[in-house]
């Protein structure tokens, strides 16, 4: 399949970075049915129908991104418990999801079935999800990730809210990985893939 400009994505979906694997091991990690080749338009596409399909890009830097709308629910206890299963079987796993309708703003990272840090906010409700390990020195920078007593609900009105947005997410992939935007219009060698969940 001859290589296409890539598309940029990340609003209102859920996304997973990993380091050093190829979308393969990522698919098998996944419990994905074997990635089959497609155009980045497809494979976009495929990631935000939510019928349990994922797009699995080449290698970005040394980064594997698998995305879709079927990531297991950040509000579930399950949650850290997945995230740390993926690392034991891939190592460093980075996670990161955002929907504005609802305002739910999520990342995290574990390594070697370890979680290091997880964080989620849900604006509809203003409740933190979840909150696991210390603040890393990028979410410090961005003046998110934290909670105290006298921290209100996300404002959007409010610059120096504490509370993270969409954009808060996809700038801290940038930092920790990959900021999926910036594949929009960028001529990434080789081509991404699509899988789907299989049958439990």
């Amino acid at each position: 399949m001859a290589p296409d400009s890539a598309l940029g994505f990340g609003y209102k979906l859920e996304w997973l970075a990993i380091r050093d694997r190829d979308a393969d091991a990522v698919a098998a990690a996944l419990n994905l049915s074997r990635p089959t080749p497609a155009n980045w338009r497809d494979a976009i596409t495929a990631a935000y129908d939510g019928q349990g399909q994922w797009l699995l890009t080449p290698p970005l830097d040394r980064w594997t991104l698998a995305a879709s709308r079927d990531v297991p629910a950040p509000e579930d206890d399950r949650f850290a418990a997945w995230l740390a299963a993926l690392s034991q079987l891939l190592g460093e796993v980075q996670y990161f999801g955002t929907h504005r309708v609802v305002e739910y703003h999520g990342w995290g990272r574990a390594r070697g079935g370890v979680v290091e840090r997880a964080f989620g906010y849900l604006g509809e409700r203003g409740e933190v999800l979840f909150d696991v390990g210390e603040r890393t020195l990028e979410e410090q920078a961005l003046g998110v990730g934290t909670v105290s007593d006298e921290d209100e609900p996300w404002d959007d009105d409010d610059e120096t809210s504490p509370w993270p947005d969409e954009e808060t997410v996809l700038t801290l992939a940038g930092h920790w990985s990959i900021d999926p935007r910036t594949l929009d219009s960028a001529i990434v060698p080789g081509h991404p893939w699509i899988a789907s969940a299989r049958s439990k």
